[in-house]
């Protein structure tokens, strides 16, 4: 009997605290490792605006970009220990963790940006999800936060076709899938911290690095690289998570304005990046930079096979998607 009242206070301690917390309000952190101005972070400004409005303030969100809480594999990490409320990071970074988002990056995987989304918002994602939140306790609550399709800049060679690669070094993050597919090209990989990436330009220590258009524009590339080769090798996406037992004890109509809200901040988001990578391309000319278009069929072909090197950690994924129409 004893046993049963503790039992039973601690559930009611439980339901009194959850309840505080809810009718109290909260104020949370999300972060990312993007600039300032990149629309990824306004995208996140607008997110937090939305959640203020729509609980009365009851929820406040603080943004902090540009790695000020840790880099990607940190985020995640802040995550899955409770102590960072959202990370919006890329696919890479959470297949470190769970090795099968590592397909979303695999080179030429999609179509189009339509294909992408179809892919991310659909029952494909939603296994990948589930086993996320199942062996990491991360609840994904934002799959389509558009990057941008990656490209390849050079300094003083014209990439045409993937033969032009051999003897360069390229850099690109130190994540597998990135390493096979510059690989693939015929380059040298050389992976460099992001934040060392500006400075391994300017000073020569790789000839060229692979990166959507805002961001190359962003971080002011243009200025260590003469030519943009437009490879498009890759259409990214950054994805929002969070603790899955943080997000499942929220009310009902408190996971709804969350939700909601990220699907407003994902629209408008796409707007940006793909204004940005039509207007930045030719702001990129103006700033000196060569624009050369490649052999995409040749560049699709070289990383035809890379995918071979990770079926055992994605199992069918790479096929589940290609099925996708």
């Amino acid at each position: 009997m004893r046993k049963k009242l503790i039992n039973l206070l601690i559930m009611m301690i439980i339901l009194v605290v959850g309840f505080s917390v809810q009718a109290v309000g909260m104020n949370l952190k999300a972060a990312h490792t993007l600039p300032p101005e990149h629309p990824i972070h306004k995208a996140l400004l607008k997110f937090a605006d939305e959640v203020e409005k729509n609980t009365d303030g009851a929820i406040t969100i603080d943004v902090f970009p540009a790695a000020q809480l840790g880099n990607e594999r940190e985020l995640v990490e802040g995550i899955m220990f409770g102590t960072l409320d959202f990370a919006f990071i890329s696919p890479g970074a959470i297949s470190l963790f769970q090795p099968e988002f590592g397909v979303f990056d695999c080179p030429y995987i999609f179509r189009d940006e339509e294909h992408l989304k179809k892919v991310v918002n659909g029952k494909v994602g939603e296994e990948l999800y589930e086993k996320l939140e199942k062996n990491r306790g991360m609840k994904l609550i934002s799959p389509f936060m558009l990057y941008g399709t990656r490209h390849l800049t050079t300094k003083n060679t014209p990439v045409r076709k993937p033969e032009d690669t051999k003897g360069l070094l390229i850099r690109c993050p130190e994540q597998p899938i990135y390493l096979e597919t510059v690989k693939a090209f015929g380059a040298t990989a050389t992976p460099v911290a992001f934040s060392d990436l500006y400075m391994a330009l300017k000073q020569g220590t790789v000839d060229g690095q692979e990166n959507p258009i805002p961001t190359i524009y962003s971080y002011k590339y243009y200025e260590a690289q003469n030519y943009i080769n437009l490879t498009g090798h890759m259409i990214r996406v950054n994805m929002g998570v969070c603790n899955a037992a943080w997000f499942n004890n929220l009310s009902e109509e408190r996971k709804e304005i969350v939700t909601d809200a990220i699907k407003v901040a994902e629209d408008y988001n796409a707007q940006l990046i793909n204004k940005q990578q039509t207007e930045l391309l030719k702001k990129l000319k103006e700033k000196g930079m060569t624009v050369v278009k490649p052999d995409i069929e040749a560049f699709r072909e070289a990383c035809s096979n890379v995918y071979k090197e990770f079926e055992d950690e994605w199992g069918n994924m790479y096929q589940k998607i290609k099925a996708v129409k």
